[in-house]
């Protein structure tokens, strides 16, 4: 083994050179036998390299197409290895949606095809693939638009020579469905239902859930260190498919709890596991996530009482709703219920917003209305002379 001082060094079997490229000094092995006309040929090949840094032309992948520090070019990358590289930079994820991203993606390789090289995939392709599939609905093909969009951006930033294919290939549009909340009456008889039929444990996660408005995840997440004052909650994080992380919003906040909130957090303290309050009664442990409560507590005590069905997430929009037509201020229900603020709000629950003034908006406009609208009379002194 021997080196020149012109950046070429003979190997056993190979020749290496060396140049120094973007403040990096870079080694690559020519897999040609370390003869003398060898060597000329490699240190004329650094020379070219060195002159092509200068002038500011140097591609790297152009001269060592195969080497680790060569830019990866759209020719060489499958589509099913962007998305799986996609895919695991998502890792931080709470569990529950990594796998929802995982299914959106096996649906991608399926459609487009795992093996297709990314050059393959214009604009038109994906089009097409997308526009001709029979989508169950616009919100799902939305969800996994996201995931695409994810796959083509990496692929942008990763691969040289790759356009955009998701340009102009926009959402689908979706009516998102209004709101269902519970009355008065249907809240008081589920609650009497559970009560009635299922464990404490049960009954205290639905009278807070209704009584607080509080996403399922923040709920099963609450520790009892959580309870700061005596109708005070702390809520900093969530918990989903058992794994705990950051709240969906990202921002920490404090709930104030009314009299039946304070009072669910009483019933299901003793229960408490681990410092969780909220707990399964069958595992003995905190709940998983939020589908046992709602197919084995809140499905059946809808059927039973012959109640329309809703989705347990209901809960919060009856919280909401209450709320608001009993005159609460839209800005304090947005705090209470974690959104970034009141946008959303004004946005799902306008019409009760709208509704909790009890009609006096609406007859102030109809007073207006009516006094610009009645027909005025002409007396004799103002009557036009002919």
């Amino acid at each position: 083994m021997s080196r020149t001082g012109d950046g070429v060094e003979l190997r056993e079997k190979s020749i290496r050179i060396g140049f120094t490229h973007g403040g990096t000094y870079c080694r690559e092995t020519l897999k040609i036998k370390p003869t003398e006309a060898n060597r000329k040929y490699a240190a004329r090949l650094v020379a070219t390299i060195n002159n092509e840094i200068v002038a500011g032309v140097f591609d790297y992948s152009a001269h060592f197409p195969d080497s680790p520090r060569a830019p990866k070019t759209v020719n060489n990358q499958l589509f099913g290895d962007m998305a799986d590289l996609w895919l695991k930079s998502k890792g931080r994820l709470a569990l529950k949606t990594r796998n929802q991203y995982r299914n959106a993606i096996e649906v991608w390789k399926t459609l487009l095809g795992a093996s297709m090289p990314m050059a393959k995939l214009t604009h038109g392709v994906v089009a097409g693939k997308v526009g001709s599939h029979p989508w169950a609905s616009a919100k799902l093909l939305n969800n996994y638009l996201i995931c695409l969009r994810g796959v083509f951006k990496l692929a942008g930033r990763e691969l040289k020579g790759m356009d955009d294919p998701m340009a102009g290939i926009e959402n689908s549009k979706n009516q998102a469905p209004a709101p269902d909340p519970l009355d008065q009456a249907e809240t008081q008889r589920i609650l009497d239902h559970m009560q009635e039929r299922y464990d404490t444990r049960v009954y205290a996660y639905f009278l807070f859930a209704l009584s607080t408005g509080m996403r399922p995840e923040e709920i099963i997440a609450l520790r009892v260190e959580d309870l700061i004052e005596p109708k005070l909650a702390h809520v900093e994080r969530a918990r989903s498919g058992g794994e705990v992380g950051p709240l969906k919003t990202y921002q920490v906040r404090d709930v104030d709890l009314t009299t039946p909130a304070a009072r669910a957090w009483a019933l299901a303290l003793p229960h408490a596991v681990d410092g969780y309050v909220f707990t399964n009664p069958v595992t003995r442990r905190p709940w998983h996530d939020e589908r046992s409560q709602r197919d084995h507590y809140w499905k059946p005590t809808l059927q039973a009482l012959g109640i329309r069905e809703r989705r347990a997430y209901q809960c919060r929009h009856t919280y909401a709703t209450t709320a608001l037509m009993g005159g609460a201020n839209p800005g304090y229900v947005a705090r209470q219920m974690g959104h970034k603020n009141t946008q959303m709000l004004f946005k799902i629950y306008s019409r009760w917003i709208d509704g909790a003034d009890r009609g006096r908006e609406l007859a102030k406009i109809e007073a207006a209305q009516n006094t610009k609208n009645q027909p005025r009379t002409t007396s004799i002194k103002e009557a036009p002379c002919e």
